[in-house]
């Protein structure tokens, strides 16, 4: 009894040793995002503006409150089950995925948890945009196509095309809102290293890199 007893912990052991670290990450839960306060619609449209290349390097980290809010703004749910805070075609969940790379690793926003799911935990930043100025935010988004999701719905690549573009450029405009009313300073970038943001993602071979938005907390905020 006790040689066998031996024999599976021994083998418990092994397969601990042999199991790839990190190969069941979890979740990573973000605060409940900022939905009231901040400055009105109209100033906060007023004060929209693409944060200058130089300015990222003295930005400081963007905090799990603040990237709460940001992420809930670009994709999340603002009532029931099926309501988002962008217009989605014929009420399909969301077809534009949001990926986070930060210094440690690349994280998907998982909009029905409200959490981050960690698909890397390499830096990637210094990879994915062909600006000098991107490696140095410390935090990207990426948004990228669920070209299975569209393909699910629409027969015409036309038209996947369209929608995710539409789709991404409302995301986009929420994520600058957002960004302003909590001091966090960001740019929409369309020119990127897709092959290597495809490699760190994993992504099919018909997803589409749509754009990228580094980000930083401006000083002071």
């Amino acid at each position: 009894m006790f040689a066998a007893f031996r024999k599976f912990c021994a083998f418990l052991l092994a397969v601990a040793v042999l199991l790839p670290t990190g190969a069941a990450s979890a979740d990573v839960p973000l605060p409940a995002p900022q939905r009231t306060g901040g400055p009105g619609v109209f100033d906060a449209i007023g004060s929209r503006a693409s944060a200058l290349g130089a300015d990222f390097a003295s930005m400081g980290e963007v905090s799990s409150e603040k990237l709460s809010t940001i992420l809930w703004a670009a994709t999340g749910l603002n009532r029931g089950e099926k309501g988002w805070t962008v217009p989605m075609a014929m009420g399909m969940e969301p077809y534009v995925k949001v990926y986070v790379a930060r210094a440690d690793g690349v994280f998907l926003y998982d909009w029905k948890a409200h959490a981050l799911k960690e698909v890397s935990g390499e830096d990637v930043r210094g990879r994915i945009g062909k600006q000098d100025f991107v490696a140095k935010a410390p935090c990207t988004l990426i948004l990228v196509s669920d070209s299975e999701a569209l393909s699910r719905k629409f027969k015409d690549e036309d038209a996947e095309e369209q929608f995710a573009a539409v789709a991404a450029g409302a995301m986009a405009q929420d994520v600058y809102l957002a960004a302003g009313a909590v001091g966090v300073g960001t740019r929409y970038i369309r020119s990127v290293q897709k092959d290597a943001v495809e490699d760190v993602l994993g992504l099919r071979d018909d997803d589409d890199v749509l754009c990228i938005m580094p980000m930083g907390t401006k000083p002071g905020a």
